[in-house]
C-alpha cells in the first residue's frame, strides 16, 4: 500500500459565530491514518465534523472537533467489537471506500482546510 493524500477547502459562509460549510473529497479507499485541519481563521467556537459520505455503505463518522480553532493532526480511531457486537477498549484505524464529507458549523465567514492522509 502507498501513503496518499485527499485535501478539501470548505467555505465557510453566513453571520460570525454561526457561518456555516461543507465539502467533499472524490472517492477514496484504504485506511484513514490521519487529518490535518487547518482552521485559517476560525474562532474557538468552531465544530468541524468529518465522516464518509454514505454513498457506497451507511455513513461513519471519522472524527468530531467541537469547539476547536488550533490547527493540527489528528489521528482519529474506531473502537472494535467482538464477536457477539460488545464494543472493546481497543481501537483500530477506520477503513473508507467513500467520499469522505466535512462539515463546519458555528465558525465565521472564510475557509477550513481539511488533508486526509491514509493508506490505499
Amino acid at each position: 500500500m502507498t501513503t496518499k493524500y485527499e485535501q478539501v477547502t470548505v467555505a465557510v459562509a453566513g453571520a460570525n459565530g454561526s457561518a456555516t460549510g461543507s465539502g467533499k473529497t472524490r472517492p477514496i479507499t484504504g485506511l484513514l491514518l490521519a487529518v490535518h485541519v487547518d482552521y485559517v481563521t476560525q474562532p474557538a467556537t468552531t465544530d468541524v465534523t468529518i465522516a464518509t459520505a454514505g454513498s457506497t455503505a451507511p455513513a461513519l463518522t471519522l472524527l468530531t472537533l467541537t469547539d476547536k480553532n488550533t490547527d493540527g493532526w489528528f489521528f482519529p480511531r474506531q473502537a472494535i467489537h467482538n464477536t457477539a457486537g460488545a464494543a472493546q477498549t481497543q481501537y483500530d484505524i477506520a477503513p473508507v471506500a467513500d467520499a469522505v464529507t466535512v462539515s463546519v458549523a458555528q465558525g465565521d465567514p472564510g475557509s477550513v482546510v481539511v488533508t486526509l492522509m491514509y493508506e490505499g
